[in-house]
């Protein structure tokens, strides 16, 4: 799934820009798959263009990756891969952390006010 809505927040690093990638990405995308022998990752991807070129691509969500194999792609998926990690930990960091819910235990009948549910009168067995 390529983000329709994805920011065009660019990060250029010498002729090297790695950006969200939308949906006027597709064919490129498609034709990188091909050549990769491989499938467009699903979610939210990433990509890296060189000179104007997208030459590789990673899914936010999956970490699945593709990459042109006729260009010198190793250190670019290296590159995404240290990006998306890095975005991934941002997006955790924001999301509010979840308690566990805490259910409450009807107390023993006797117990005195306050007892915690989780102490349980044992019956005598009979013999």
């Amino acid at each position: 799934m390529i983000d329709q809505a994805a920011p065009t927040a660019e990060t250029d690093t010498g002729g090297i820009v790695l950006r969200r990638l939308a949906g006027d990405d597709a064919d490129r995308l498609k034709q990188i798959a091909q050549l990769d022998s491989g499938r467009v990752p699903e979610g939210r991807l990433l990509g890296v263009e060189v000179e104007g070129q997208l030459l590789a691509a990673i899914s936010l969500d999956t970490g699945e990756s593709i990459a042109d194999p006729f260009s010198r792609t190793a250190e670019l998926r290296a590159l995404l891969e240290l990006r998306a990690a890095q975005l991934r930990r941002r997006e955790n960091r924001r999301r509010p952390l979840r308690r566990p819910r805490v259910q409450a235990r009807a107390a023993l009948a006797g117990s005195p006010p306050g007892a915690p549910g989780w102490l349980v009168a044992r019956r005598p067995r009979s013999s």
